[in-house]
């Protein structure tokens, strides 16, 4: 796994943007972006008043969160975590939200459904398929088959990426946590 650079495009993801007000305001319970990178979507949820936790393993894409926050707000914290190689660090139905952009890790998916409370949101938007991108993608199916019993699905989008014989997808999710 690669570190990510500082975007040269600090705006959030436009689909984030679409759903973050509904993330913001309807949310009971912690907020966390797992692989903030730079905090380009944290940011933006905080924007509505809300605190976000901000986990990644890059110490300097956390220290530039923390040199940015006091002029967003001071509603962010950081956490520098190794989510490939440490346990998960979160309880069950612990989480009002996980956000997760372009760092999709498919073995802590498990993880998000344990975590979030009922009412709880997801959002997971995978990297693209460009280049050899696709090796990094969970296969077509995958994320829907293992989120449709624990969740209602308000959007879901699903490419299939790669060359012909690989089975990577990119996906776009949003749900939210039902009572079983």
């Amino acid at each position: 796994m690669r570190l990510h650079k500082k975007p040269i495009d600090q705006n959030p993801s436009k689909l984030l943007t679409t759903y973050a007000q509904e993330i913001a305001f309807n949310t009971t319970g912690q907020i966390v972006d797992i692989g903030c990178g730079y905090g380009r979507n944290a940011f933006h949820l905080s924007s509505f008043g809300v605190p976000v936790l901000c986990i990644d393993m890059n110490r300097d894409a956390l220290n530039f969160i923390e040199s940015s926050k006091k002029e967003n707000g001071n509603l962010l914290t950081v956490a520098e975590f190794d989510l490939f190689n440490n346990p998960w660090p979160f309880g069950d139905e612990t989480l009002g939200a996980i956000v997760n952009i372009h760092c999709f890790i498919p073995k802590i998916l498990d993880n998000f459904i344990s975590s979030l409370k009922v009412g709880g949101y997801l959002f997971i938007e995978t990297i693209d398929g460009r280049g050899k991108n696709y090796l990094e993608l969970p296969p077509v199916g995958f994320i829907k088959e293992k989120l449709t019993k624990s969740f209602d699905i308000k959007l879901f989008k699903e490419k299939k990426v790669g060359p012909e014989q690989s089975d990577a997808s990119s996906v776009k999710l949003f749900a939210s946590k039902k009572k079983l």
